[in-house]
């Protein structure tokens, strides 16, 4: 009953921002464990070419129909949906325009909405089977001290959205979860973690005493969106080493 219980053979996956460091690991292990696995992103290089790449600004409405028409014809159905696309300008909240605030919540919750809405419509509603993974962060939860002030809104916003979707969709037999890390290294955050005083302070804060690592956040991914995870919807797992429980 227990053996092949987070296997993910003969499932079909639509990864959003699967180019990026954490999308595209979680593309990497949903293939190991059997996945069929399409990604989006702007820039492909060959290493993302073992998956169905599907140039796609998800910010488009139109580009995520016609994302949808790809998957079904060369997949036919899809059963897995991860929103890993996101973004961050990092500015104090006193300069955080309307423009550059707009800019970080259009991609991170309007894009997202969208995305989820056509393709569960498309797919997982008809066939009432479905698993939605969005990725939220740590900071959904506690703030820092400057330059995420709509980073932690709409990571805020994703977990409710997560939450009310799940009751919304649990009807269908959708599953739908979020996935919470604190800071793992990825070429958008290395400056970060590069700087001694940054990364030991928030060592000093994780009772694990370490950063997360990519396979951390792909391993959640998986259990969260195979069987073993059948029974939970409306979850926010935070993958944080303990850093959300300390004081």
């Amino acid at each position: 009953m227990y053996q092949n219980i987070f296997s993910l053979k003969n499932k079909f996956a639509l990864i959003t921002g699967g180019t990026g460091g954490l999308g595209f690991e979680i593309a990497q292990a949903f293939s190991e464990m059997g996945a069929t696995v399409a990604i989006t992103g702007r820039n492909f290089n060959d290493e993302h070419k073992k998956f169905l790449c599907i140039n796609a600004n998800i910010l488009n409405e139109d580009e995520i129909l016609n994302l949808s028409e790809v998957i079904k014809n060369n997949f036919g159905t899809l059963n897995i949906l991860v929103n890993c696309a996101g973004k961050n300008i990092l500015k104090p909240a006193e300069d955080y325009d309307s423009e550059n605030f707009n800019d970080v919540m259009n991609l991170n919750i309007n894009a997202l909405h969208n995305v989820t809405r056509i393709i569960g419509k498309n797919f997982f509603i008809p066939n009432e089977y479905g698993k939605i993974l969005n990725l939220s962060s740590v900071k959904s939860l506690i703030g820092t001290d400057k330059n995420y002030i709509a980073y932690c809104a709409s990571k805020g916003a994703l977990n409710m959205y997560t939450r009310q979707l799940a009751c919304e969709w649990g009807k269908y037999n959708i599953n739908v979860n979020a996935i919470a890390p604190t800071f793992v290294r990825t070429n958008i955050n290395a400056f970060q973690l590069d700087d001694p005083e940054f990364k030991n302070k928030l060592i000093s804060r994780i009772p694990l005493n370490r950063i997360g690592q990519k396979s951390d956040v792909a391993c959640s991914a998986v259990f969260l969106c195979s069987d073993a995870a059948s029974f939970i919807t409306g979850q926010i797992l935070f993958i944080d080493g303990g850093l959300t429980a300390m004081q």
